[in-house]
């Protein structure tokens, strides 16, 4: 693989990731919305009618949110422009900001950690420009969320130069991590493999599901072994999908399908407002979250209106099960 500061999040973890030959859907689609970035920063509304509506409002508040954090300063997204180099890496931030030493990125999906692509990208401008400090921001657009990191030179030198030492190690060994479906090698790799031998073949001659949910480590190490597995299980679908498609026979398994959604575009719908009645219509929607309230209240009410909290409606809680980072942090960052 070629290092770029894109990939350097991954082996970060895994000295030993792999990208995948083929983007995804999800990287397909944050490619995409870079170009409307780039384009709308600099007022082209030529996405309008080409893009969906919730992803321009998503690149929108990506750039209200640069331009407030820019104020007088210039934006500059140019690709050419752009373009960084650092440690032998080369690649392409999605804004900058001369006056200010500051660059930005344009992020989709979950907010995940890009600490050391940031990083990559600082030590590049700031060996451009002769900077001894560099701010970057990352636009979570889809969360509405902003994290900044803040990097001296030798900081942002280090943390590029010790990931492109682990990369190139001769030693080095590949680590079960959040990025492993996202590996070329996730279907060989060794420690992936052990873990899914362990998850179904017992250890003991019996399996003992009493035993190990009542033993913490044993418990860990087996929702561990079936996360693995879960993904494993992602790609044998996708296997015999294709190949029930193709006409082939799948032992216990057939190909089901189900009628697509069918639908009306809102504004279809207030057409007939009048004849359904406001209540109804608003009524077959139903409740609208908390949080989408908030942004037509500041988008349509005058500034110095109150905002009736008293208003906003709270349900159940809930609590979900994640796996643990499998990197320590070192650093805090900046949320915004």
């Amino acid at each position: 693989m070629i290092l770029r500061p894109s990939n350097l999040p991954k082996p970060a973890i895994c000295a030993c990731f792999e990208p995948n030959a083929e983007a995804g859907p999800a990287a397909a689609r944050g490619t995409m919305l870079d170009g409307v970035f780039r384009r709308r920063v600099h007022g082209d509304k030529s996405d309008n009618t080409a893009t969906a509506k919730d992803e321009l409002d998503a690149v929108d508040w990506a750039i209200d949110t640069l331009r407030l954090i820019a104020g007088t300063a210039n934006i500059i997204t140019d690709e050419d422009r752009c373009k960084i180099e650092c440690a032998g890496l080369t690649g392409t931030a999605d804004a900058w900001l001369p006056e200010l030493g500051m660059s930005a990125d344009l992020k989709t999906g979950q907010l995940r950690n890009y600490r050391e692509q940031m990083a990559a990208y600082a030590l590049g401008f700031m060996e451009a420009t002769f900077h001894t400090e560099w701010t970057t921001h990352l636009l979570f657009c889809d969360q509405r969320q902003l994290v900044t990191h803040r990097f001296t030179y030798d900081e942002a030198n280090t943390l590029v130069t010790d990931v492109i030492a682990r990369f190139n190690d001769a030693t080095k060994q590949p680590v079960v991590c959040d990025y492993c479906s996202w590996c070329a090698k996730c279907d060989s790799c060794p420690p992936r493999l052990e873990l899914a031998a362990k998850a179904l073949t017992p250890t003991e001659p019996a399996f003992n599901f009493e035993g190990i949910l009542t033993d913490n480590e044993k418990l860990g190490h087996f929702l561990t072994a079936c996360s693995v597995l879960d993904d494993f299980r992602e790609s044998a679908e996708e296997a015999a999908k294709k190949r029930l498609i193709a006409g082939d026979k799948i032992p216990g398994w057939k190909l089901s399908s189900r009628k697509a959604p069918e639908f009306v575009y809102h504004d279809a719908v207030g057409r007939y407002m009048d004849r359904f009645g406001f209540g109804a219509v608003l009524g077959a929607y139903g409740n609208l979250s908390a949080a989408k309230f908030r942004e037509l209240w500041a988008a349509k009410m005058p500034a110095d209106t109150a905002f009736p909290e008293e208003l906003i409606q709270r349900g159940a809680g809930s609590v979900s099960l994640r796996r643990a980072s499998t990197k320590p942090t070192t650093t805090q960052l900046t949320n915004s």
